[in-house]
């Protein structure tokens, strides 16, 4: 049986491009609701979000997001029922990053703080 050269190399190009899309990490951030963390991320702000209202939105059916703070960004989770027990908490995550998609897939998850981030709170001017 002879298989043609065009479909082993097709194969083998395929399983290349999607080995270079993903990568495995250990990454640390904050578990919260997309509207929220990405909210503040447009503003600058990479931080956790109100463990209760992040709760809250994910309840009524947001996506559950990781915020980094130290990278300046915020990942899609694939795999939405392995955080929803720690909304907001800040957490360590070992899994793989796909980079097209900008989203983790989570292998596995350690709390390293309860969620007590808090919404910044408006600066009151000094006169």
């Amino acid at each position: 049986m002879s298989i043609p050269i065009a479909v082993v190399l097709s194969v083998c190009f395929a399983m290349t491009a999607v080995g270079a899309e993903t990568k495995s990490a250990k990454i640390r951030g904050w578990l919260s609701d997309e509207r929220c963390a990405r909210g503040r991320a447009n503003g600058g702000v990479y931080t956790g979000t109100n463990s209760d209202c992040a709760k809250q939105c994910v309840a009524r059916g947001a996506k559950i997001v990781l915020v980094v703070p130290d990278q300046e960004r915020v990942l899609n989770m694939q795999n939405q029922p392995a955080a929803k027990s720690h909304i907001g908490d800040y957490v360590e995550v070992t899994g793989d990053i796909d980079q097209e998609t900008n989203s983790l897939h989570i292998g596995s998850l350690k709390m390293l703080a309860e969620g007590r981030a808090k919404c910044d709170l408006p600066k009151h001017s000094s006169k």
